[in-house]
């Protein structure tokens, strides 16, 4: 199998309402789709949906890579086996360490979706089967809530369906106390007692702030908090973890191995926060998965805000596949979606007969929604 033609597409899709927490304020869906097309006649997906404040890249940055730096490689290989694909994404990260690139994570996710969606679809299996055992046959979505006014989030969660039974709760959290006291209250009387609800800071907490924010909202039974310190701050999140004693989730702080290597060994978190585009791809995510549950740490499969099927498909993969996740996060469908009444509040395997495809399987009804906005920004050849 080998790769004649590269398509960068830019994703812009607007949001049914905005969403934004303490590092950035959204309006729309922004990603970089990547579009393979095989000499075997197979057209494969990989998207990056890049954060600065978090791997340093934005979606000029990815193409700039992926068209600059990735492209030749890419042309210069094939690829039949699982092995084949991991070397070639070894060469590629190579390749930025020799141009001086330190910012690639994202670029190389979607780069690593698109192949392995290409490699499915030559060995005719569903990307689930190239990435381990089935380990759980269904997971439950958890809901963030963004900052929006309380009679906003109130009047969003009455269109959540009744059956709909969301028991998983992210709560975006700023620097105001009193806001932070209603917020949480809030969220808890409208999911009730047994919901298990976290919150979420972006990094903008000092670590004074981190401690009295914590022990205020301790009454609430919050069951962890992510990020709640800078991420470069390991020292101060291991610290918060003994002065505090609730669990916490390493989010901006994890985007690599390396990162997960040095957050457990100084143990400066209880969870890792691992979203497939920030952390390199698939198998750079299981990388970082598998090096958790080797240290009985415990992690939670990540979202991107305004994700396509694409990304949606490839957590699922993810989710269905990794022992030690507890949480599961994806519902970007909320912000796009006019209705949620048909909503799918959870993640399920699906038996053969239901695989709409292989690879990623995305059926040609959703990759039409998707490319509809789209707009094509290179177009590269071998």
């Amino acid at each position: 199998m080998k790769i004649t033609r590269i398509t960068l597409y830019r994703h812009c899709k607007p949001f049914m309402f905005p969403f934004h927490n303490t590092q950035m304020r959204r309006t729309a869906a922004e990603s970089i789709l990547v579009q393979l097309q095989l000499d075997e006649g197979f057209i494969a997906y990989g998207e990056s949906t890049p954060m600065a404040y978090i791997t340093g890249e934005d979606c000029s940055t990815v193409i700039q890579v992926i068209r600059n730096c990735f492209s030749p490689i890419l042309f210069s290989q094939e690829v039949h086996t699982l092995d084949d694909v991991g070397e070639l994404l070894h060469q590629l990260e190579r390749e930025c360490h020799i141009r001086n690139i330190l910012h690639y994570n994202s670029a190389l996710g979607a780069v690593d979706i698109a192949l392995l969606d290409a490699l499915g679809k030559l060995q005719q299996v569903p990307l689930i089967g190239m990435l381990g055992s089935v380990v759980r046959k269904e997971a439950p979505y958890s809901v963030s809530i963004p900052f929006l006014p309380l009679h906003k989030i109130r009047e969003l969660f009455a269109q959540l369906p009744k059956a709909a039974r969301i028991m998983h709760v992210k709560v975006l959290v700023g620097e105001d106390e009193a806001g932070n006291i209603e917020r949480v209250r809030m969220a808890r009387a409208l999911f009730g007692d047994q919901a298990d609800i976290r919150l979420e800071n972006n990094g903008k907490w000092t670590f004074l702030q981190a401690v009295s924010n914590l022990e205020k909202l301790r009454q609430f039974n919050v069951a962890a908090v992510e990020q709640p310190l800078a991420k470069d701050d390991i020292t101060g999140l291991h610290m918060l973890r003994k002065a505090t004693g609730v669990p916490i989730i390493a989010d901006e702080s994890l985007c690599c191995l390396s990162d997960a290597v040095k957050l457990i060994k100084n143990q400066s978190c209880d969870i890792l926060n691992i979203k497939i585009s920030k952390c390199g791809g698939l198998l750079k995510s299981k990388q970082i998965a598998n090096y958790a549950r080797a240290h009985s740490v415990q992690c939670q499969m990540g979202a991107h805000v305004g994700e396509t099927q694409i990304l949606s498909k490839a957590g699922s993969a993810f989710a269905l596949t990794t022992p030690n996740l507890v949480y599961f996060e994806g519902c970007s469908f909320l912000l796009l979606e006019d209705s949620w009444k048909d909503s799918q509040f959870h993640i399920a395997a699906r038996s053969k007969d239901e695989i709409a495809g292989y690879g990623l399987g995305i059926g040609q009804a959703d990759l039409q929604s998707i490319m509809k906005h789209c707009s094509p920004i290179a177009e590269l050849t071998g």
